[in-house]
């Protein structure tokens, strides 16, 4: 967990686009069709992004250029597409004849097979676009490694058998990855673990040297060296391959790679294009920490000037609501009618605000705010589902928790947060106002403590941002682009995590393909 999103892989797409039924403009009975694409970066305006090729006489073209774009879940990355029927040989737009747009967002298309939207010019249909999908991503490999000893010693005199396990470390000695540790042998096996491909070359597209640490596992987290080599990452290749340990209290210690095998994995995308759903949980500190509503230093302050709640949370509704259908949970902690209240079912953004200011009105502030309870809650609600669903489960639930305080139950959340782990489920956390939230740090303690007493955290589900940090280093609109980004960014990665962990595939896709129809 930390205060700024990890280093999360590329995601690259390629847009098909066609069109339909286009209607024929006064310079010609069929018109010669080219689509411009636009897009909107932050802090700029429309700019042109990409054009496709020019058809010559067709009212229903399937465009062979693909466009290709960089895709971040974690930003609203807006599109327009302009058709025109062009009238002459010019790069300039304005000597060619504006059939319509379309105007959407990158999430409206990677969402579904075959995004389709009308193309509009002054109120009238002219036509329908259609747009479909592939990601083209160069990280979508990965290799799957089974890795064994023999030989192993523990130091001293001890004639107990080692409880081992073996990490890789890349060339700057940071975990890559690690087995589970095995009881009481000396010739382990582990299990299976994947390394994706892309951690295995460094910027110019060279192999890595990385090293294998053995160690025997112990309770306190003081593991005990086994012995350790160096490699390089293109041996992971080699199976099956041996490796003499160094700095081992065995002279015949080994640790051989015997299986490699390359594996294309799932994407964010697949999930998401083939039905993966969203639920999106805001749970909103009212606690007296906060300070009396109706003055005006408080962090709740009902007035003319948005909240930073407000502001976070349009920040990040603005950005998922096309993951969410546009619709979202609200809930309540630290009140004093109970640890969290009702939760509310609210459509849109616009929905979100609404119902928080109206909460404004009604809710009295309580003395103690406790993060676990809202937690524990929509981990209730994950749980239901895979109840209801087994593998066949493939919502996933993110709960963004905005809290003015430190946190006060760290073992109970840091507890919370292990088991929800091993669910559909990611926690983010908002740090509203001026609190140093040094209780960030140690829960981040208590999760390792939790892992070194035997209850290992199944993959990190945690992602922290300090608003009020953020909002001194940029204007209100930049800071919201930035609490957005680095809350989000982590998330599809966190998602394919579960469904990989769980073995819950994608759905099948039906091969759709735009209507056909004689030009």
């Amino acid at each position: 967990m930390t205060s700024h999103h990890s280093s999360v892989p590329s995601i690259e797409v390629e847009l098909s686009i066609s069109a339909r039924l286009l209607l024929e403009s006064d310079a010609s009975p069929k018109p010669d069709p080219l689509c411009v694409v636009f897009n909107h970066p932050f802090g700029r305006g429309w700019q042109e992004y990409a054009r496709t090729e020019i058809l010559r006489d067709v009212l229903n073209p399937d465009f062979h250029n693909k466009i290709k774009i960089h895709y971040c879940f974690e930003e609203q990355q807006k599109l327009k597409f302009q058709m025109f029927d062009t009238d002459s040989c010019s790069h300039s737009l304005s000597k060619h004849t504006y059939l319509g747009k379309v105007q959407c967002t990158l999430a409206d298309i990677v969402t579904v097979q075959a995004y389709t939207a009308d193309i509009m010019l002054n109120g009238v249909k002219r036509g329908q676009l259609i747009i479909t999908v592939m990601d083209v991503s160069h990280n979508r490999e990965e290799l799957e490694l089974i890795f064994s000893a023999s030989h192993l010693r523990k130091s001293g005199l001890s004639f107990s058998l080692p409880d081992p396990f073996l990490d890789i470390l890349s060339s700057k000695k940071t975990l890559m990855k690690r087995t589970t540790y095995l009881s009481s042998t000396k010739n382990p096996v582990w299990p299976a673990i994947s390394v994706p491909f892309r951690v295995l070359r460094n910027n110019r597209g060279e192999y890595k040297q990385l090293t294998l640490q053995c160690y025997h596992y112990c309770k306190d987290g003081h593991h005990q060296l086994l012995g350790e080599t160096e490699i390089h990452a293109r041996q992971l290749l080699e199976a099956p391959f041996s490796f003499p340990l160094k700095k081992s209290h065995s002279s015949k210690a080994v640790i051989e790679l015997t299986t490699s095998k390359t594996k294309r994995v799932h994407s964010f995308l697949d999930y998401i294009s083939s039905g993966t759903k969203l639920h999106f949980t805001f749970a909103i500190d009212f606690t007296d920490s906060n300070g009396d509503p109706h003055n005006p230093t408080s962090l709740h302050h009902i007035g003319r000037d948005p909240t930073q709640y407000e502001l976070a949370m349009r920040a990040i509704g603005d950005v998922i609501q096309d993951y969410t259908g546009e619709m979202f949970s609200l809930l309540n902690f630290g009140a004093r009618s109970a640890p969290v209240s009702h939760e509310l079912h609210v459509r849109g953004v616009e929905g979100v605000i609404n119902a928080y200011r109206s909460c404004l009105h009604s809710i009295q502030l309580g003395q103690t705010g406790c993060l676990s309870p809202p937690i524990e809650h929509v981990a209730r609600s994950a749980k239901k589902h895979l109840e209801w669903r087994g593998l066949d489960c493939d919502d996933y639930f993110v709960l963004v928790i905005l809290t003015c305080r430190e946190i006060a139950d760290t073992n109970q959340v840091a507890k919370a947060i292990t088991e929800a782990s091993e669910l559909p489920m990611s926690v983010l956390i908002v740090g509203i106002g001026p609190t140093s939230f040094t209780s960030v740090t140690r829960l981040e303690e208590d999760i390792k403590k939790l892992s070194q007493n035997g209850r290992n955290a199944a993959r990190d589900v945690v992602q922290y941002a300090q608003f009020n940090e953020i909002l001194e280093k940029y204007d209100v609109m930049a800071g919201e682009f930035q609490l957005a980004k680095q809350l989000l960014a982590d998330i599809p990665e966190q998602l394919v995590a579960y469904m990989k962990m769980k073995g819950i595939l994608p759905k099948k896709k039906e091969i759709l393909c735009p209507f056909s129809i004689k030009n």
